[in-house]
């Protein structure tokens, strides 16, 4: 049985959409939700293999178009007006796709450091699609919690999995359903980028992987409205462990 997807709401205000990264899911991003709550209508979104929407059935990847079929079902049911849609990591590359396919239902994108691959140097490109292939490769043996340790190894890298708490390994581990669910991140679409007509942010970290920067800049060259924002101090991590700086980005971003 396929669970529905579950989403909640919170605040009142214009509407926006908070969509988590792999590995995660909407509970982590709680504080920054309650944050943006002080100005927004918030629906915070677990994504479809992820947190409360995981299935019952056999992990598999799961198409970044039917995450935004999911994310078009919950405006509709919600009857909302264009909303702002902030993404942390993946959940950004599915914001931008979102505002290319359906640039009806979004007034503006604030993306943290999504993961847009197609317009990552080669090489990263290229290593993104092996951790991917071991990934896929573990999930078919049955080793899910192996696929979700082999993804976080590929993004964050080995000592980042070695640092975790037996608490923090085995919660990653319960989300490997989510990490193969995202494993056609590789699939997006830069030649729709071009029809992005909202205000658009891509936001990255001074203390973050530089590869994220390079994205970034390559989204803003490509979508008409766009930005890229840095913001020293900060990491990957930020929409979870910084709330406060997020939450104060995306108000000054979209209050201008």
């Amino acid at each position: 049985m396929v669970r529905p997807i579950h989403y909640q709401r919170s605040g009142e205000g214009p509407p926006l959409i908070l969509l988590h990264a792999t590995l995660s899911s909407s509970r982590q991003l709680r504080t920054l939700a309650a944050h943006l709550a002080t100005s927004f209508s918030v629906v915070s979104v677990d994504r479809r293999g992820s947190g409360k929407s995981a299935t019952d059935e056999p992990a598999r990847p799961i198409h970044i178009a039917t995450h935004i079929d999911d994310l078009i079902a919950i405006v509709a049911a919600e009857r909302l007006p264009p909303a702002v849609v902030v993404g942390h990591s993946y959940g950004g590359c599915i914001a931008v796709e979102l505002a290319a396919r359906r640039p009806d239902l979004v007034s503006a994108v604030f993306a943290w450091e999504p993961p847009y691959f197609p317009l990552a140097p080669r090489e990263a490109g290229e290593r993104m699609a092996q951790v991917v292939r071991r990934m896929l490769a573990a999930n078919e043996r049955g080793d899910l919690p192996g696929a979700a340790i082999t993804f976080m190894e590929g993004v964050s890298g080995t000592e980042a999995v070695a640092a975790l708490s037996p608490a923090a390994r085995a919660r990653v581990e319960r989300a490997g359903q989510g990490a193969v669910a995202d494993a056609t991140l590789l699939g997006m679409d830069p030649d729709g980028l071009a029809g992005i007509s909202c205000p658009t942010r891509i936001a990255t970290g001074g203390a973050s992987d530089p590869l994220y920067a390079d994205i970034a800049s390559e989204l803003a060259a490509r979508i008409p409205a766009a930005s890229h924002q840095r913001f020293e101090g900060l990491e990957h991590m930020a929409p979870i462990i910084a709330p406060d700086a997020i939450a104060a980005a995306v108000e000054d971003f979209t209050h201008r």
